[in-house]
């Protein structure tokens, strides 16, 4: 059930890519993973207002929150706090004490009738970004296992943000940029009407080659099960109807509101793997004929973590292959205790491994080197 669940999660978040309204499904999904009384996700830019959309909370309380993440205001040094990357609960950042009397507390939180919080951040060139699921106060924090959850579904939110906002300012799909779409985090495979790949970007083929529910050849894209294979071709095949015909008005609009999901289980009990089908072509600008019909395949893996290159993080900060190994855990999750039960060594001797990382990459605190580790070395 909870495989499901998370695997349902993740299919609303990346359905955000597709549809400017889907991201309040993607929250609402999220707060119904954990049974949370809301959720909420902000976005943060220098210069310019904050802003945000919520589920379970009215639109009233969301532009407050919005307006308190300003510059100055009071939510702003708490959401600067928070480590980029992973899932945090609110509780291990302060003392309950401590936030009862906070000014984010009475101004910000209290007022939207919450209290905990299960917490994720990431930080894009110009924007943060923030996804939170809360509950009000005499409820019971959340729990490990809740917190694991989380965090195998909310860095999707970061990912179908990325695609949607490459997706928007290139039109990458009507372009056919290659290039582009291979530089995406997400699997990405185009395939004529009969679900014959076209192109298979390095994240796809790279999915392909661990999850066993997912079979790459020349003669089609196939699943583990024949009863999913027959499901995804005749996705294909609806979609690649869409655009077999001659272009109209109307026909982008059509073509981006149409799309369907599924989900290929694993023989080996893994976690399914959540395939979007959407509809693509190219059309001639000069007399709005289309081209060949395609469709796309965005798959994303809801149970892989995203690891960090290592070797890239020893080139660009000259870091030895230990402070890179050190860096690349915490920011991983893993704290210098868990390093140090697992090590054998001494957390005074991790503590001098992160100052030489610290001195290296000139950040001062935990927090700043993991949210400059997420946004440049995090692999897909």
């Amino acid at each position: 059930m909870l495989a499901e669940a998370i695997s349902g999660a993740v299919e609303r978040i990346y359905d955000a890519a597709l549809r400017p309204e889907g991201w309040a499904d993607g929250l609402e999904a999220v707060r119904r993973l954990v049974g949370a009384d809301h959720a909420v996700l902000l976005t943060r830019e220098p210069g310019r207002r904050a802003g945000g959309v919520g589920v379970g909370v009215d639109h009233e309380a969301v532009r407050r929150l919005a307006e308190a993440a300003g510059d100055g205001g009071a939510a702003a040094d708490w959401l600067g706090s928070i480590p980029a990357g992973r899932v945090v609960a609110s509780s291990s950042m302060v003392a309950d004490a401590d936030f009862l009397r906070s000014e984010m507390y009475n101004e910000v939180v209290r007022p939207m009738n919450g209290f905990r919080a299960g917490v994720f951040a990431w930080q894009g060139r110009q924007r943060s970004r923030f996804v939170a699921v809360c509950r009000p106060p005499k409820v019971r924090d959340f729990a490990p296992a809740e917190l694991q959850a989380l965090q195998l579904v909310m860095p999707h939110f970061a990912a179908a943000q990325r695609l949607r906002q490459r997706l928007a300012a290139s039109e990458l799909m009507m372009a056919g940029s290659r290039a582009a779409l291979d530089a995406l985090e997400c699997g990405v495979i185009l395939v004529d009407g009969e679900c014959r790949p076209h192109f298979v970007n390095r994240r796809a083929a790279e999915i392909a080659r661990r999850h066993r529910g997912l079979r790459l050849s020349s003669a089609g894209i196939a699943a583990a099960a024949p009863a999913e294979t027959t499901l995804l071709r005749q996705m294909v095949a609806a979609m690649a109807m869409i655009l077999a015909r001659p272009a109209e008005a109307a026909l982008p609009r059509c073509a981006a509101a149409a799309s369907a999901r599924l989900c290929l289980s694993d023989p080996e009990g893994r976690a399914p793997l959540v395939l979007t089908v959407a509809p693509i072509t190219a059309v001639d600008p000069l007399d709005g004929r289309c081209g060949p019909a395609r469709a796309a395949i965005f798959i994303a893996a809801p149970d892989e973590a995203r690891s960090v290159d290592e070797r890239a993080l020893m080139t660009a900060f000259g870091l030895t292959a230990r402070e890179a190994e050190v860096t690349s855990r915490l920011a991983s999750g893993a704290t210098l205790g868990s390093l140090a039960a697992e090590w054998r060594v001494s957390v005074n001797t991790l503590r001098g491994y992160l100052k030489t990382v610290f001195d290296k990459t000139g950040t001062r605190r935990q927090a700043d080197l993991v949210r400059l580790v997420m946004q440049g070395f995090a692999a897909a």
